[in-house]
């Protein structure tokens, strides 16, 4: 039988979420892999379930919210910030 708890802990296992930021577009691989791999076990649970919706979402959306062109709606504005910010240092 598997809880909630654990099945959440298992969407959010590390290597899974790891590979979900691989998406095969270089810059949005930039973007993810470098986010992930700096801040994703620091990052408290809630941070880490928008993190893992956030990848779900579709890359022609993450590009344009990522680089820039459009804005991301505002419950990822936050977490968008982040990203651009942790792929400039």
């Amino acid at each position: 039988m598997t809880t909630d708890k654990s099945y959440s802990n298992k969407l959010l296992a590390p290597a899974r979420v790891r590979y979900q930021c691989r998406r095969g577009m270089l810059e949005l691989d930039v973007f993810l892999m470098k986010y992930f791999d700096n801040n994703y076990t620091q990052m408290t649970f809630s941070s880490q379930k928008l993190f893992v919706e956030f990848l779900e979402l579709p890359d022609p959306d993450l590009f344009a919210w990522l680089m820039g062109y459009v804005g991301s709606p505002e419950i990822y504005q936050a977490l968008v910030t982040e990203i651009r910010r942790c792929a400039r240092t």
